[in-house]
């Protein structure tokens, strides 16, 4: 297919005199794009903060024990150990963890595999007691994970010994900060005092409601011979599914989940807000394609007789066609350009008109791209029919009816 530079001038020239409509079909396809890049830009960033706020902090992929053995836990009464109403408690851990730790960082997509051990627990003040997780960890991984350096408002990252980090809700809770002791006991009943070493904020008050101290010290607290669980992030937080499948084909002793198995409902969510802006995409491509067609199948009547006399004059079916084939391409490169900064124009109005937001437009490439490509397809293909009408016109009937 070549196009030849006549038919450009000449596409161009049909525009240029038809300057009321091409005005038209211009602003119908820049609002449209407007649209397009606005909605793909503002859900695309409510997306990316939902997703950093549940899973940016946290283990994309997780491992957990596959089955609890019995634990004998004997009454202890004046020193004397009583064997005979000893009872049995179900524990569960992860004794060989130091072998699934090196396996897991030899893979090129984790970023970061974190040993916890981990376990409810109790911080008793003023004779009322506060149910808060406790998680022993070790740095530099968990600073990984964490962000333990963007995320502490004060104090300093150190957790050795009986110094713990606390996350902000729990210190306003209970009116503590740097520097303050805390009695905190398990849920097996043993306790001890630590010290505020810093106050971590990790953007949701149920991450904001943990307590930090080192692995060490949370072995002797929760009375743990090996860990509770590990903890893994990776480089992108999708592929979490599909290492989590490969993950589960190499062992069977340890379960292994993704945090798109522990929040299927967020994902539901992620999904119903992706197809509702596909689906109004769609329409309004559909919409500005109807326009394209219509003004110019409407050109296509009106430069009938200058059409003709080209005809006449040696243009052949192909060439008319091509005219109006050029005129669509043409109208969706421009439109879709004036698109594009009309939408981020709106987009910044937006985020300047609502203050307190706490995420941004995620303008991407593919938030670029798609909308453009989209639209010169669809203005290109609206123009089909007219060039078609175009190439059936016969230059006799036309010169004749006048």
């Amino acid at each position: 297919m070549i196009i030849r530079s006549y038919e450009i001038m000449i596409a161009l020239r049909f525009l240029i005199k038809g300057r009321a409509q091409t005005i038209l079909i211009l602003f119908g396809i820049a609002v449209g794009i407007a649209v397009q890049f606005f909605l793909s830009s503002l859900i695309g960033g409510l997306q990316k903060n939902l997703i950093d706020k549940t899973v940016g902090t946290s283990a994309h992929i997780l491992i957990q024990p596959a089955d609890t053995f019995p634990v004998a836990l004997s009454d202890d009464i004046n020193g004397i150990k009583d064997t005979k109403k000893s009872v049995y408690k179900e524990k569960r851990e992860i004794i060989s963890w130091q072998q699934y730790v090196n396996f897991f960082k030899k893979n090129p997509e984790i970023i970061a595999v974190l040993p916890v051990i981990g376990g409810q627990g109790f911080i008793e003040k003023q004779d009322v007691s506060y149910s808060v997780l406790i998680k022993g960890i070790n740095f530099p991984d968990a600073s990984l994970i964490y962000k333990f350096d963007s995320n502490i408002k004060s104090g300093n990252k150190e957790i050795s010994g009986d110094l713990a980090i606390i996350g902000r809700y729990l210190a306003e809770k209970l009116n503590i900060t740097v520097g303050d002791r805390f009695f905190a006991r398990s849920s097996k009943g043993s306790g001890s005092i630590f010290t505020v070493s810093a106050v971590i904020d990790l953007g949701s008050t149920a991450a904001n409601s943990v307590v930090f101290i080192s692995l060490d010290r949370a072995r002797s607290f929760f009375d743990y011979d090996g860990i509770s669980s590990i903890e893994i992030q990776i480089k992108n937080v999708f592929d979490a599914d599909k290492l989590t499948k490969s993950f589960q084909s190499e062992f069977s002793r340890i379960k292994i989940e993704s945090w798109q198995e522990r929040n299927r409902e967020l994902l539901t969510a992620l999904r119903s807000q992706s197809s509702s802006s596909g689906i109004i995409q769609f329409f309004v491509l559909f919409s500005i394609s109807l326009g394209i067609a219509s003004v110019l199948g409407i050109a296509s009547v009106q430069k009938s007789q200058q059409l003709g006399i080209l005809k006449a004059m040696g243009v052949d079916d192909k060439g008319a066609a091509f005219i109006f084939l050029i005129q669509g391409f043409i109208l969706g490169v421009i439109g879709s350009l004036i698109g594009i900064l009309l939408g981020y124009g709106l987009g910044i109005m937006f985020m300047n008109m609502a203050k307190g937001l706490t995420f941004t437009l995620e303008i991407t490439l593919s938030n670029l791209l798609t909308p453009v490509l989209l639209a010169v397809i669809a203005s290109s293909l609206a123009s089909l029919i007219p060039a078609r009408n175009a190439s059936r016109l016969s230059p006799i009937e036309v010169i004749r009816n006048g």
